[in-house]
């Protein structure tokens, strides 16, 4: 049997391995280039597809360099063969999305896959005379099904990243975001995390969120634009967000490293092993699962760690949850969890602890979900230690090359450096200024260090 042309073609083509191809800044990225590493796309061309070249399963590779604009990725893979946009291994891409009204990056096309490169906004405007005037435009906007954000940078731009709730199968995952938002007459506006969706699963695993102007990890919805179902926050660090807003002397200090609830319906949610922390002069809700009233089904709160703010937790009015194996610290006095519906029957609260001043170092390392070699420390000092030995049995091996970065300082020199010997490495606990924000002279963030920091670790390849 001889089959028709255009199906013999059609099963080649089916079956053609993945391919690589190239974008790069103007002026080596054009419209006219092929592609290829000698004559890459610009930016807008390869997102678009390159005229038809990028197939499911190819990878298009980010040259180092500023993108500078606003850009729509229509790019489309299929279910086990995402495209896959990444930066090219040593290099420093970045996406500046100055000077335009558009979302930085908006993902219309499913099945695709953000890996490794660094988004933000050079403006240096940061304050509006009108509240409802959003100056900065969101920086990642997800507008399609199958979609997965790894190990990026967001800084400096309005929300960090929205999620549109009609689009399921949505994951973020080993991202570093701070410093976005800008300052309104009536508080600090555009958060970390901005995710809601109609019926999941939505994921936010393993980023680091600090120094916003608005909340950390921002699960909210209004009751007429989304729903909070099959929502999935795990293994994020949040700390100090709300941070870089002014407000009025009344006005309490910061802003939630973690909300889950608004004024749409949540349901299927679940937050864990979460690590999350406020400086000592923050007396507002750390995290806050429920929202005001409103009756939600069921969620799960399960070995989080939770320390700072007055109170630690809020929690409100849930028809199901299990609260479990959690650990709320707090300095003496005050409330450490507050639970507006204590009676409710379908709830169950077990083996949850209430810590005030620990004097024992807490140190907790997550390893990266994607990047073998990866992973980020966490140190509670509580103990005032100079340095902390950890673990890095499962992140590395004796002979592996490392360097460690602290994620305040992503871009300057490693804090620690060397190859494995043993399955500890030591890393120094002296703290640094939090990085100054986009159009200021110093951060109004606090400084954490000593007491607390969080750190980059990433094997570094073989000579």
């Amino acid at each position: 049997m001889i089959l028709p042309i255009a199906i013999a073609l059609a099963m080649v083509a089916a079956k053609a391995p993945p391919r690589g191809y190239y974008a790069a800044p103007p002026p080596n990225g054009s419209r006219s280039g092929d592609g290829s590493m000698p004559r890459p796309w610009d930016l807008a061309t390869a997102l678009a597809g390159g005229g038809g070249r990028v197939q499911p399963g190819d990878t298009v590779w980010l040259r180092g360099g500023t993108y500078r604009g606003a850009f729509r990725s229509t790019l489309q893979g299929r279910e086990g063969l995402p495209v896959v946009v990444r930066q090219y291994p040593g290099e420093r891409a970045i996406i500046d999305g100055a000077g335009s009204t558009k979302s930085t990056l908006y993902v219309a096309g499913e099945n695709s896959v953000f890996w490794g490169f660094e988004l933000t906004n050079s403006d240096p405007v940061r304050t509006s005379a009108s509240a409802g005037n959003a100056i900065r435009p969101d920086v990642v906007v997800n507008h399609a099904p199958h979609v997965k954000y790894i190990n990026l940078v967001v800084h400096d731009g309005g929300v960090a990243f929205y999620t549109d709730p009609r689009y399921a199968d949505v994951e973020i995952a080993g991202t570093i975001i701070y410093n976005n938002g800008w300052q309104g007459p009536d508080r600090g506006h555009g958060h970390g995390l901005y995710v809601k969706n109609y019926t999941g699963p939505l994921v936010a695993r393993d980023n680091v969120v600090f120094n916003q102007y608005g909340y950390g990890v921002h699960a909210y919805t209004n009751a007429s634009s989304g729903k909070l179902v099959n929502i999935r926050i795990e293994g994020n660090v949040a700390f100090n967000n709300g941070m870089l807003a002014t407000r009025e002397s009344s006005r309490e200090l910061g802003a939630p490293n973690i909300l889950l609830g608004g004024d749409g319906y949540a349901t299927g949610d679940v937050v864990r092993e979460n690590l999350t922390y406020f400086s000592p002069a923050v007396s507002r809700a750390n995290v806050m699962v429920g929202w005001k009233t409103l009756r939600n089904g069921d969620v799960v709160v399960e070995g989080n760690y939770f320390a700072g703010g007055a109170p630690v937790l809020e929690f409100g009015f849930w028809g199901a949850a299990r609260v479990t194996n959690n650990t709320f610290v707090g300095a003496r006095g005050g409330s450490l969890v507050n639970r507006n519906d204590p009676r409710a029957s379908g709830q169950i609260w077990r083996d949850n602890v209430e810590e005030r001043n620990p004097t024992a170092t807490k140190v907790v390392v997550r390893a990266n979900p994607y990047e073998a070699g990866r992973a980020h420390v966490v140190v509670f000092n509580w103990g005032k230690q100079r340095a902390v030995h950890v673990d890095v049995a499962g992140i590395l091996v004796a002979g592996d090359r490392y360097e460690v970065r602290n994620v305040q300082d992503l871009f300057g020199a490693p804090v620690a450096s060397g190859t494995v010997t043993g399955q500890a490495i030591t890393m120094p606990l002296g703290g640094i200024r939090p990085p100054v924000p986009v159009g200021f002279s110093s951060s109004p963030a606090p400084q954490t260090g000593p007491d607390f920091d969080v750190f980059l670790l990433t094997r570094l390849p073989a000579h």
